[in-house]
């Protein structure tokens, strides 16, 4: 899909005309997204097959979690993060990638190899999501060991990838020039705050216990600021099919305000058909009890780190929000209740999957 013949411009045309682009990147190619059965990249690949782009390809190790994704005809490959083997035969003939790096433990050790990786298969565009503000050092969300690995790798990508000039010697007569270098490959990365879809992965179980179901927080009844996964992986797919629109830029995506943890669960218990709870714990309490219910240490260091941001009240400000989904997509960002609304565009994960076919 890299040619500029007829037919494949034509086919360009029709897609732009689908999602409302009026100009459709004829070097996007082929795509790589690494998370075939993710919140993000499962719904990024279902919108590019739906309006007939099928040059993809879906990196899993579980292919049984990309459901109907197969039968457009997806290329799948097998990929796994940890794995740094299965990087080059994912990557061979990508043009664009989607990197939607897994939620496990030491995910940020491996991200230089597959961004080297990428630059060495001779991929042209490196769209990444990361959370919101991580690049940020001095900023609040550097609270989050999440956050501040994004950080990290964000802050590699950029450096990488920026052009700028250097300073060049010619040691024969000793003149001093400076040269422009320009990377072969750009980037684009994706801000995001919380999504709407982290009571489903992270409280799956309490949200389906008995007849009434709960989920849990420490916020001290504080507003949050969710985004919606759809949003997201709407912005991911113009930023990958207008590349030249979006190189070398970082976007800010936040939902259209702060919500509180009671109003989340009342539209909970509407989606569900059942009654939900919220229920603020202290900081120690929360947790406590997610260590006894057995989650690893670094994920209750996140998650409890989260809790102390929400509890801050700074997700409140109105400085908080920005406008870069609209601008991007030419309308409001998504509510909490929109988003429970389009229980088509959910994933086997949202809709109760075992959370390990997300990696």
């Amino acid at each position: 899909m890299e040619t500029s013949s007829p037919q494949h411009l034509s086919i360009l045309e029709r897609i732009g005309k689908a999602l409302g682009l009026g100009n459709i990147y004829p070097g996007s190619g082929l795509i790589f997204i690494t998370g075939g059965t993710g919140v993000i990249g499962h719904r990024v690949a279902q919108r590019l097959l739906d309006v007939g782009y099928s040059h993809i390809r879906l990196g899993t190790k579980h292919p049984e979690g990309l459901g109907d994704l197969l039968k457009p005809g997806a290329e799948t490959v097998d990929f796994a993060w940890g794995n740094e083997d299965s990087y080059e035969k994912a990557l061979k003939g990508v043009k664009s990638v989607l990197c939607t790096v897994p939620y496990i433990e030491g995910w940020k050790d491996h991200f230089p190899a597959f961004f080297n990786a990428c630059k060495n298969a001779g991929v042209k565009h490196f769209v990444k999501l990361s959370f919101y503000h991580a690049r940020d050092m001095a900023g609040p969300m550097q609270e989050i060991p999440l956050a501040r690995d994004h950080g990290i790798c964000d802050n590699y990508v950029v450096e990488e990838l920026t052009p700028r000039y250097a300073t060049s010697v010619m040691t024969g007569d000793m003149d001093v020039g400076n040269d422009f270098i320009h990377p072969e490959m750009e980037f684009t990365i994706l801000y995001a705050s919380h999504y709407m879809s982290n009571p489903f992965i992270f409280q799956r179980k309490k949200l389906e216990s008995g007849h009434s179901g709960a989920f849990y927080g420490a916020s001290e009844n504080h507003g949050v600021n969710y985004v919606s996964p759809n949003d997201v992986a709407e912005v991911a797919v113009r930023v990958l099919l207008e590349r030249k629109n979006h190189s070398n830029k970082e976007y800010l995506l936040t939902g259209p305000e702060s919500i509180i943890g009671q109003q989340v669960a009342y539209l909970l218990s509407d989606h569900l058909q059942k009654p939900i709870v919220y229920v603020d714990q202290p900081l120690e309490k929360f947790t406590r009890e997610m260590k006894e219910i057995g989650e690893a240490a670094w994920v209750v260091s996140d998650l409890a780190a989260m809790e102390r941001i929400k509890a801050s009240g700074v997700e409140e400000a109105k400085d908080f929000l920005s406008g870069d989904i609209e601008i991007i997509l030419g309308r409001k960002p998504e509510s909490f209740k929109e988003y429970l609304g389009r229980s088509d565009t959910m994933t086997p994960v949202e809709a109760g999957a075992p959370l390990g076919i997300a990696e």
